[in-house]
């Protein structure tokens, strides 16, 4: 892509160009892409072009770690499967260690403004879980 810039010297104007450093593509995408990006230049006066490198430039790091792990999934399948694996378990071991936190937090603010649960039991729902066990039984025998 060139950028046009007008030259003035004197009483003469010319145009001369030049390059920039972007590369042009034509791609193609989802309809569900599409709307998303057409959102997203709306919202933030753009073209959906601009729109849409300005989202790959920002997510440039995670694309760079992808295709690091693909190379290196081709020579070494199986260190890449333990790597991917090991990355699991310690994002696992993190939003565990989070959710306790905020378990504590909530406590805490709980405690704080006085609200006490003298009862923990989860919430009713619709879908067939198991409510408090009925005050009638049923007779012997059942309904024949």
């Amino acid at each position: 892509m060139f950028l046009a810039k007008a030259v003035q010297s004197g009483s003469q104007c010319t145009m001369t160009s030049t390059p920039t450093p972007n590369v042009r593509l034509t791609i193609s995408v989802t309809p569900e892409v599409h709307a998303t990006f057409q959102r997203l230049s709306k919202a933030g006066s753009m073209s959906i072009s601009k729109a849409m490198g300005e989202w790959l430039g920002d997510t440039i790091e995670a694309a760079e770690f992808m295709a690091e792990k693909m190379e290196q999934a081709r020579a070494a399948p199986k260190v890449v499967m333990r790597e991917m694996h090991a990355y699991a378990l310690g994002l696992a071991d993190e939003t565990g260690a989070l959710m306790e936190t905020l378990r504590k937090k909530g406590a805490a603010d709980r405690k704080a403004v006085g609200v006490v649960r003298l009862h923990p039991t989860p919430p009713s729902s619709n879908t067939g879980g198991k409510g408090p066990k009925s005050t009638n039984p049923k007779p012997p025998g059942g309904s024949r």
